[in-house]
């Protein structure tokens, strides 16, 4: 918020630098949380969206697609489990498309060490709405061209 002290915001700034990655990612339950704020009623509440309008939904994250709530310990690519959390994803990602959601996702894969993210590849709405970030720099950059993209719309009665 605006009216922070300096000293509020440089308590913040270390407690975020203080952070670092550990465990695992359900990327399933992220989208199935933005959808359900993005859908009317229970069970956040949310009022309905007014007629010819677009929903979105921007899903980022900095790992692979390695737990849900039955499987995957945060170490599951290419193995068993792997195909059951990305079909759980698959799954969570088609309904909010099939809702009229449209989806970007962006992976922060630094360095490049992992690869492109195949379930994320499928979650976005289209081939466009995926970022394969490799910098940290880049993210800034993605968000950009989304809010681009979002605001290039055009209002009209």
């Amino acid at each position: 918020p605006s009216e922070w002290t300096a000293a509020q915001w440089d308590t913040l700034n270390a407690q975020i630098d203080a952070m670092k990655p550990a465990g695992s990612t359900n990327q399933a339950i992220g989208l199935e949380h933005g959808w359900q704020t993005l859908t009317p009623g229970s069970p956040y509440s949310t009022p309905p969206v007014p007629a010819n309008t677009t929903r979105y939904i921007i899903l980022l994250t900095d790992g692979l697609n390695t737990q849900d709530r039955w499987y995957g310990n945060g170490r599951t690519e290419k193995n068993s489990a792997d195909d059951a959390i990305d079909a759980r994803m698959k799954s969570a990602c088609d309904a909010a498309k099939n809702d009229g959601v449209v989806i970007y996702t962006l992976f922060v894969d630094i360095n490049g060490a992992d690869g492109n993210s195949d379930p994320l590849q499928k979650c976005a709405s289209d081939p466009t709405k995926y970022y394969d970030l490799t910098s940290s720099s880049q993210i800034a950059v993605a968000f950009n061209a989304i809010a681009q993209q979002i605001t290039n719309l055009r209002v009209s009665k």
